[in-house]
């Protein structure tokens, strides 16, 4: 017997299809357009030519980026289940790896049925808590854009972070405050707002991003051919233009040739050397691919194998 109420027509399947093969081909079409333009021979050349210590330290680096966003997931979830540092990291690099394999960040939704596993928390709360690291991630990359940029004064530079800093400082019970009231902002941001999240997660995503643009930016400018004419202070507008990239509704998976096109028109190379540059910014965007996937490639058969060892030790 109905109880009245009407749930809401589900999605048509076609159209699921539909925005799947939309961001394949937007990915797949400037990604062919920048290899028209691209000496792969070249970019071999480039990637054995460089120093062993460059793609040690940046693997490194990208390793603590996702050391800060485990730290982060324990915070997140701690009032409801400690788990310890390697299972959230290896909930972050198989969330990780499925945000990369599939498109337009289709691997999003896997973040509700791995906390479920490792949290056991509820759905609404896995949501919430998603939607909340979304906005904490573009605030902080955000701010870190204007900070960091380097055509903006230092003075609005200074204003910003200590701005910023002031805000992050405010007693908890401002905010509580804040979010009990009943404009209609506060009511249509309340819904989507994970409460039990502490302040230090904003720093573990601080932290995140600033190894990720440093990881990139050093790649971008020792990379380059002198040539180019890629300066220190373009390969970090390069990189800030690549993250800030993920932010477009459609695209293909990994944000192949979405990235490259946003480091080239952020970077301030003259057009005519866009094809040199986009060779650069795709080995840089690869390299960081593939170490994210090998990472969760090692980490999940890391994890498999105790529980292996234990049930042939018991056989």
């Amino acid at each position: 017997m109905s109880d009245g109420t009407v749930n809401p027509p589900a999605a048509a399947p076609w159209k699921k299809t539909v925005r799947v093969l939309l961001g394949w081909a937007v990915g797949a079409g400037l990604l062919v357009l920048m290899l028209r333009a691209v000496d792969t021979r070249a970019l071999w050349a480039m990637a054995v030519q460089a120093p062993p210590w460059l793609w040690l330290a940046g693997a490194a680096l990208w390793w603590g980026s996702f050391v800060c966003r485990a730290a982060r997931m324990r915070q997140e979830w701690r009032w409801l289940r400690p788990v310890s540092l390697w299972t959230a990291l290896r909930l972050v690099l198989l969330h990780n790896a499925a945000v990369l394999l599939l498109p337009m960040r289709a691997g999003e939704l896997g973040y509700p049925l791995l906390v479920r596993q490792v949290f056991g928390a509820g759905w609404r709360d896995a949501v919430r808590s998603l939607m909340w690291l979304r906005i904490q991630d573009a605030v902080v990359l955000g701010l870190l854009a204007v900070v960091l940029w380097p055509q903006v004064p230092l003075l609005l530079r200074v204003a910003v972070a200590l701005a910023a800093l002031a805000v992050w400082l405010l007693p908890q019970r401002f905010w509580r405050w804040l979010l009990t009231r009943r404009h209609p902002l506060m009511r249509r941001l309340r819904p989507w707002l994970h409460h039990r999240s502490g302040s230090g997660g904003w720093w573990w995503s601080a932290g995140n991003w600033l190894l990720k643009l440093a990881v990139v930016t050093v790649l971008l400018h020792q990379l380059a051919p002198p040539d180019l004419g890629l300066a220190l202070a373009g390969a970090l507008r390069g990189a800030l233009g690549g993250e800030l990239a993920a932010l477009i509704p459609v695209q293909g998976p990994a944000g192949l040739g979405t990235y490259e096109a946003a480091v080239w028109a952020l970077s301030g190379v003259a057009a005519a050397q866009v094809g040199a540059l986009a060779g650069v910014a795709l080995l840089v965007h690869s390299f960081c691919l593939s170490v994210s996937l090998c990472f969760a490639a090692l980490w999940g058969l890391l994890a498999r194998w105790p529980a292996q060892a234990v049930a042939q030790s018991g056989t």
